[in-house]
């Protein structure tokens, strides 16, 4: 099991934007121009914050069919694919089938106060799609961890298709998981495919082909680590949102784990869904977490709040 010490002082957050109870923020995407889309689980919606102007804060689009969004990807500059489908936070329960993905094309946002939304395509073969990463910023290829079968799928922006390139026992449930979130957050870096398994605990990686395939044996970095999505810094430490913990844990890039921000008993990152670094010259060291308030667990068994947008100066953080 992964020893995680602890921070002292922990990075303190701030709130950026929260929203009413019930809100589940499921992931995020951050412009260039430093604003924030982060999808929405408890509502079909992909929200624009402004972390430096807050009337610019507004819903980009509600789609329809589908009852929530969850991963997003920017492919080429404002150009962000994003996935929805039907579940019920409530009880847990996944509609397999149900997902489909979506361009949302933000090239004139700022001057039109509108996107492009185009759907690409019915994601009929995932069960349950979660994190995303670019594969091919040329070729248009992006990958989805699928949590409920326990797979990573490559998908082809300009073929339309999609297929399953990674399987292994690393990226399942096990037997009767305390909940049956697998695979979850995934990112690629130094030609090595990372992924937090939340059910397993487990921080793996492995070497990958250009093609999305295996290149090699899979590693087990962590045992115990109950991670939800995650980003790297610029320095190859993986800042890791851990959701029931109500906590970022840091995998440093040279080894051993340490919680740098959130506690257990605490509101302030309450159930921690994922993070993504501005990337504004010179705030590249902000680290805008987002949250679901809690919902899944309860801060000391009985507190939620509304999901928010936080941000953390991580420069206070030295390895």
């Amino acid at each position: 099991m992964a020893e995680i010490s602890v921070l002292d002082p922990l990075l303190p957050s701030q709130v950026v934007h929260q929203l009413p109870l019930p809100s589940w923020i499921e992931n995020l995407a951050v412009r260039s121009n430093g604003q924030v889309l982060a999808t929405i689980s408890t509502a079909p919606e992909v929200l624009l914050v402004d972390p430096t102007d807050h009337s610019k804060t507004a819903i980009v689009h509600r789609f329809s069919d589908v009852s929530g969004m969850a991963g997003i990807i920017e492919t080429t500059p404002d150009k962000f694919y994003v996935a929805g489908g039907n579940f019920d936070l409530s009880n847990m329960a996944n509609q397999t089938g149900s997902y489909k993905l979506w361009e949302v094309d933000m090239t004139n946002f700022d001057n039109e106060g509108k996107a492009v939304v185009t759907m690409v395509m019915e994601l009929d073969k995932i069960g349950f799609p979660n994190g995303m990463e670019l594969l091919s910023r040329s070729e248009q290829l992006i990958l989805a961890a699928d949590c409920e079968a326990g797979a990573v799928f490559k998908i082809d922006l300009v073929k339309k298709t999609h297929e399953a390139v990674i399987q292994v026992d690393e990226m399942k449930n096990p037997e009767n998981p305390f909940i049956p979130i697998a695979i979850n957050g995934i990112a690629i870096y130094q030609d090595y495919l990372y992924w937090t398994n939340t059910s397993k605990a487990l921080f793996c990686r492995v070497k990958i082909h250009e093609d999305g395939k295996a290149a090699g044996e899979v590693e087990i970095l962590y045992q115990g680590l109950i991670g939800d999505d995650f980003c790297f810094d610029r320095n190859g430490n993986a800042w890791i949102t851990q959701n029931p913990l109500n906590t970022v844990t840091v995998a440093k890039a040279s080894t051993g784990l340490v919680t740098v921000a959130g506690k257990i008993d605490r509101l302030e990152i309450a159930g921690a869904t994922a993070c993504q670094f501005d990337r504004r010259s010179g705030n590249e060291h902000m680290l805008y977490v987002v949250t679901s308030g809690g919902l899944a667990g309860p801060v000391n068994g009985k507190d939620v709040e509304g999901g928010k947008i936080s941000v953390i100066d991580t420069s206070l953080f030295k390895v």
